[in-house]
C-alpha cells in the first residue's frame, strides 16, 4: 500500500504511509508503548513482588511465641500447674486472673519452675507475691538473662535454671488459704 506525498505551499513535503516503512516504526511504537507503561505501572510494581525488601545488615529469624493456658486447681495451701512445652523460650509474660474465690489466703507465691528432662523441676526466677481475692489480677515477666560476652557459663545447680527447659510450669502456695481459688492463668512465651 502506498499513499501520495502532499506538498504544501510551503515548499515542505508530508510523505504518506509507505509499506517499505513499516520495519522501523512498528519497534519504535512498542519501545514507546513499553516506556509509558513503564512509567504508568512503575509505582505499583512493588506491590506486585511478594519477596521483601531488607537492610544488607537485617536476617529475617522466624518467631516463635507460645501463648497458654495452664490449668491450676488451688484448693488448699500447695498446688502446680500443668506444664507448657518452652523450649525456644527466653522471656514469659504472666498474667492469673482469679475468679471469685472462698474463704482468705494470704502470703501467697508463685514460683516458676522449668524442666530439661521432663522429670526433674528447677525454679526459674523468684517466687513472686500475688494478691489472691476475687478478681484480683497479677502480671510479671521472666526474663531469661542473656551474657554479655561471647560465652557465659553458669554455677552449676540443681534446683534452680537460669534458662527456660523444654516444659515451664508454675507452683503455687499460701501460708493460709480458703476453700477454693479458681484462677485463669495466661503464659505468654517468647
Amino acid at each position: 500500500m502506498k499513499t501520495d506525498n502532499v506538498r504544501h505551499s510551503n515548499g515542505r513535503e508530508d510523505v504518506g504511509f509507505q509499506m517499505k516503512n513499516w520495519p522501523l516504526w512498528l519497534p519504535m511504537t512498542a519501545v514507546a508503548a513499553g516506556l509509558v507503561l513503564a512509567v504508568l505501572l512503575g509505582p505499583c510494581a512493588g506491590l506486585l513482588d511478594p519477596s521483601p525488601v531488607l537492610a544488607a545488615n537485617v536476617q529475617p529469624r522466624p518467631t516463635g511465641v507460645i501463648v497458654d493456658n495452664p490449668a491450676i486447681t488451688i484448693s488448699a495451701a500447695a498446688a502446680n500447674s500443668t506444664a507448657t512445652p518452652t523450649t525456644s523460650a527466653h522471656e514469659a509474660q504472666i498474667f492469673w486472673n482469679f475468679g471469685t474465690v472462698t474463704g482468705t489466703y494470704s502470703t501467697c507465691t508463685v514460683q516458676a519452675k522449668t524442666s530439661y528432662d521432663g522429670s526433674t523441676w528447677l525454679t526459674l526466677g523468684s517466687p513472686e507475691t500475688v494478691t489472691v481475692a476475687s478478681g484480683a489480677a497479677n502480671a510479671w515477666t521472666l526474663i531469661e538473662q542473656i551474657g554479655t560476652t561471647s560465652v557465659t557459663t553458669s554455677a552449676v545447680s540443681s534446683t534452680t535454671a537460669l534458662g527456660f527447659g523444654q516444659l515451664t510450669m508454675f507452683t503455687f502456695a499460701c501460708s493460709s488459704y480458703g476453700t477454693s481459688a479458681p484462677v485463669t492463668v495466661t503464659a505468654i512465651y517468647r
